[in-house]
């Protein structure tokens, strides 16, 4: 650690800090918090983190592990274990209740919205929807497309 400290009061301590007493270096950091804090954006090639997780060019491969984020891009076809159609009643997968789902009844469409569904012939003209019940708010209207047809209650619940 010697030689890392040396470097550390070498440069700007803004930029590059050695914390030596809790072993940890900073870069955009002054007061590091963790093995290495950085106060900016990381570009790396790759990636491990813990044993499990490696991100590299090729994207993200958790292994045996559990990737959890706020959202997600993309086309979405790669992720299993994602509904769009029901809430689970618990968020901890341990639990019975995460395989145990809830979903609105009724589709509301509020006071003044107008809605057009239309599918198109990829989809074979067919739309559908979870719900099983459509409440047209007042003065709003809901078109289903000519040559479309809407499938309502998929899921066979309502």
């Amino acid at each position: 650690m010697t030689r890392a400290v040396t470097i550390a009061e070498l440069g700007d301590q803004n930029t590059f800090t050695v914390d030596g007493t809790n072993n940890r270096v900073g870069i955009g950091s002054t007061l590091p918090t963790a093995k290495l804090d950085v106060g900016g954006v990381v570009v790396a090639t790759a990636a491990t983190v813990g044993s499990a997780v490696t991100i590299n060019s090729t994207g993200i491969d958790a292994g045996a592990g559990i990737i959890t984020a706020a959202s997600f891009e993309g086309d979405g076809s790669q992720l299993t274990g994602v509904s769009g159609f029901a809430t689970a009643l618990s968020s901890t997968q341990s639990s019975p209740l995460f395989s145990i789902f809830k979903t609105a009844q009724t589709l509301e469409v509020a006071a003044g919205t107008s809605i057009t569904v239309e599918s198109d012939a990829v989809a074979g003209y067919h739309a559908f929807m979870r719900e099983g019940i459509i409440h047209v708010g007042s003065g709003s209207t809901f078109h289903v497309g000519s040559g479309t047809t809407l499938l309502t209650n998929v899921l066979g619940i309502f």
